[in-house]
């Protein structure tokens, strides 16, 4: 093919990642505009503007396929995935930040979202290696954004966890370029599946359970957390462990014979992560650490629908990623609220629900949608889930699915015990010493709203049905 001819099928190439041509261009935008004017409200606006472009060149579609030689594919799950990264991201505008370090700040979680949404399309173990780095450097850094020595140590915590965890990833990676010759995820299921391929492979697996939080590699998460801002804990617990976690989708069902392995690896990793987190959060007294190991829990009940091949796993997937997100948004910027009137511990909640009962009211709504309980769509969620173990389990007879389910089912009913310990403080306790409470309009709004949406996705659920459909419909496949 001569020059024209490879420039032409260049530029071709280049239109299935708009999305992140226009993040990468929009991230270049704010630093230019943070270098001249420092005003929040304008640094916002290129932010949110960068988004919603991105959104819709998302929405209007792409080819399904291969591209750049390649190394990255386009799939019907990246594209979905993505528009609830976006969308995640853009509903961070909800919290409060101060102009300070305002263009970095917001710099950085477009790099993020550019490192995830490569991490969802790589075809190549090079690239996925390079997308999983810019993730986690921005990530190290947005850690470090309260500037408090417990940030700075939350931070070096996290980068040495990673450091190590990308070190085992790449030595996978080695094995299975040394022992098969490719560094492509779709060439795995043409493979025999050697010993040098099965340990690599497990290796690679091991450094995308870091990015999804699994347990053992958990150890960053409370501290990270607990010391990070508040909105910089909802894009970490969001972008990067959805990303990790389709990854882990492609890996798996590219994986072939060793498919097996890998999924009874990851089933039994998922319930130690149930349990650990489940139980770890029965004795944290903060607030928002009980809520952190309560999110490495969730992870292990995301776990296994990234690796079950069915239709109802596919969809359960889609929809716990949708509501997870949502609920994780709102508590962390709820708790923001509480934060900003020294309250931190959960005994500090004694006695204020009557007072403001219209924020502690959305808050006990999006902790019991946390739980799973009905009529909140983290019910539903939860039971889409249950649904897939069950089917995997009548289809497999695997005996892992039904115990996964069990494990799952007495964890929800163990969270009850940790996730209500603030509504029983805010409603039932009265406090020891009075306490003025005065939370702003906007976050009163934005517990009503997002408390509506919870309970319109419990009676409606066909609305994210209905999306999905909608977005897989705009791609036209090679």
């Amino acid at each position: 093919m001569n020059l024209l001819g490879q420039l032409s099928e260049i530029l071709t190439n280049l239109s299935s990642v708009k999305v992140e041509s226009s993040l990468i261009l929009g991230a270049i935008l704010l630093l230019l505009v943070g270098l001249v004017n420092k005003s929040g409200g304008l640094i916002k606006s290129v932010y949110g503007l960068t988004l919603a472009l991105a959104f819709y060149l998302n929405w209007e579609g792409f080819s399904i396929g291969n591209i750049l030689s390649n190394s990255l594919t386009t799939t019907p799950i990246a594209q979905s995935f993505t528009s609830i990264l976006l969308l995640s991201a853009l509903l961070i505008l909800i919290y409060t930040r101060s102009n300070d370090h305002a263009t970095e700040f917001y710099f950085f979680i477009l790099s993020i979202l550019v490192g995830s949404i490569f991490i969802m399309k790589a075809n190549s173990f090079l690239v996925a290696y390079l997308s999983i780095e810019l993730t986690s450097f921005s990530a190290y850094i947005l850690t470090n954004f309260s500037f408090k020595k417990s940030g700075f140590e939350a931070g070096i915590k996290y980068l040495l966890f990673g450091a190590v965890s990308t070190a085992i990833m790449l030595f996978g990676f080695g094995l299975i370029y040394g022992s098969t010759g490719t560094f492509f995820f779709s060439d795995l299921s043409t493979l025999s599946g050697d010993l040098l391929t099965n340990i690599g492979l497990v290796f690679v697996v091991f450094g995308i359970l870091f990015k999804a939080s699994i347990i053992p590699f958990h150890i960053w998460v409370p501290s990270a957390y607990q010391s990070a801002p508040n909105d910089a804990v909802a894009i970490l617990s969001i972008v990067p462990k959805l990303g990790a976690f389709v990854l882990l989708y492609r890996l798996v069902s590219e994986s072939g014979p060793v498919r097996e392995m890998i999924s009874t690896m990851c089933l039994i990793l998922g319930m130690l992560t149930i349990v650990f987190g489940t139980l770890s959060a029965l004795r944290q007294t903060n607030a928002r650490r009980m809520i952190s190991f309560g999110a490495i829990a969730h992870s292990g009940f995301v776990l296994p629908l990234a690796i079950m091949n069915s239709a109802t796993a596919y969809q359960a997937f889609w929809w716990y990623a949708v509501v997870y997100s949502i609920m994780n948004l709102a508590v962390f910027r709820l708790l923001e609220e509480y934060e900003k009137n020294e309250i931190f511990n959960i005994k500090n909640y004694g006695g204020i629900g009557a007072s403001q009962w219209l924020l502690n009211g959305g808050m006990t709504i999006i902790l019991i949608s946390l739980i799973g309980l009905p009529p909140l769509s983290g019910f539903t969620a939860k039971f889409f889930l249950f649904g897939s173990l069950l089917e995997s389990y009548s289809s497999t007879d695997e005996t892992l699915y039904m115990t996964y389910l069990v494990v799952a089912v007495f964890a929800t009913v163990i969270s009850l015990f940790f996730y209500l310990k603030i509504p029983y403080q805010m409603f039932l306790v009265n406090p020891e010493t009075s306490r003025t409470f005065q939370p702003s309009i906007s976050s009163k709004i934005i517990a009503t709203l997002f408390s509506i949406i919870l309970l319109l996705l419990f009676f409606v659920p066909q609305i994210l049905t209905v999306m999905q459909q909608l977005l897989n419909s705009h791609l036209a496949y090679e």
